[in-house]
């Protein structure tokens, strides 16, 4: 059932959304300060993308924009130069996957973690495949502007999959059909089709069957089943009730390899200032550095013992700036490096279960 949108405790969205936004300004010669200033968005933001929006400042600064500068495809520009996005585990999830079906498939089963606004579904029908961004909260406003960056970034992801495999159908949107709505049309090469039941994009279903990568081993099979139960535990996490220091290491792991695990934007999702987190945390003996590298440590444990995951790809999925800084990190909390980890406690592991066994 829809909730109402509470503008006194607001739905958070991740500030990386509007990476792109200065580049779109700049082509399209607009003054967007105004609109920043109106909606309390520092230009840093902009700039060096951290930290979390409240849904509603999002909302209403595209909406600003497009209407200020009569621009009304201002949304899709947004997406046009953004890069591509990277969700950590998600990204890994991804890579991991042999065919564009099972990509959507556990994409869409786990994007709940990380989207209390709005998810995608997925409907067949009569060879095509019907992707449909469905609200998950009332909100009381025009979204105009975020439904064109949201399918048009989701597009574009769909394009960072499949590559030159992807065929649209058709784009369509709810909303009635703006002025100039053909440059997004010979953008997507695809026919766009407006005051529709939904919003979203259709392609053919035989597509679904692709394969992602030219050779499936039995190590990426492996590999998947682990990432797998790692994305399920932090589902599983994710519906429980926990306690306050639960719920901030929580929200660390689930935002490993991302911008936003740092104490701020955790300190924003949790609806508490920096400091305030910080006390508590004080009070229960613990630091939000300590839950962080607790947290690092027990992913990489998990991996480098139940795989045989390359360094660069645990590096990316902790949150490390390469694969020199995870090791020194991982060897000041165990004593050893990830590869002498694997080589010498593994084994005695393995051991001592055989030991077990026999007795």
């Amino acid at each position: 059932m829809l909730r109402p949108y509470d503008f006194e405790n607001p739905l958070l969205v991740s500030a990386e959304i509007l990476l792109g936004t200065l580049d779109a300004a700049a082509e399209l010669g607009i003054d967007i300060s105004e609109p920043l200033k109106s909606n309390n968005i520092d230009l840093s933001v902009l700039e060096n993308p951290k930290g979390f929006l409240a849904y509603h400042q999002l909302v209403q600064f595209l909406e600003q924009v497009a209407n200020d500068s009569a621009c009304p495809l201002f949304g899709f520009y947004v997406a046009k130069f953004q890069p591509p996005m990277q969700f950590g585990l998600m990204t890994q999830l991804t890579k991991l996957c042999s065919t564009v079906g099972e990509s959507l498939e556990k994409g869409l089963k786990y994007s709940q973690i990380y989207n209390q606004e709005s998810q995608w579904v997925q409907d067949k029908d009569t060879g095509f495949v019907f992707m449909k961004r469905r609200h998950r909260v009332v909100f009381p406003g025009v979204q105009i502007q975020l439904h064109l960056l949201a399918i048009s970034l989701m597009i574009k992801a769909a394009g960072e999959v499949m590559g030159s495999q992807l065929k649209l159908n058709a784009i369509y949107f709810s909303h009635s059909r703006p002025d100039d709505s053909d440059i997004m049309s010979r953008y997507f090469n695809a026919p766009i089709y407006y005051d529709h039941e939904f919003d979203g994009f259709a392609f053919p279903e035989f597509l679904l069957n692709r394969p992602l990568t030219m050779a499936y081993s039995n190590t990426n099979l492996e590999l998947m089943a682990i990432v797998e139960s790692h994305m399920q535990g932090l589902l599983d996490e994710h519906l429980l009730p926990q306690s306050l220091s639960q719920r901030i290491y929580q929200q660390i792991k689930l935002n490993l390899g991302t911008n936003t695990c740092n104490v701020v934007s955790i300190a924003q999702l949790m609806g508490l200032h920096p400091r305030a987190l910080q006390r508590s945390l004080k009070k229960q003996k613990v630091s939000f550095r300590a839950l962080l590298s607790q947290a690092r440590l027990e992913v990489a444990v998990h991996y480098l013992s139940s795989s045989n995951i390359q360094l660069g790809d645990l590096s990316d999925i902790l949150g490390y700036q390469n694969v020199s800084a995870f090791s020194r990190a991982f060897k000041h909390s165990t004593g050893l490096s990830p590869e002498s980890w694997k080589k010498t406690v593994i084994p005695t592991q393995i051991k001592s279960i055989s030991r077990w066994k026999t007795c």
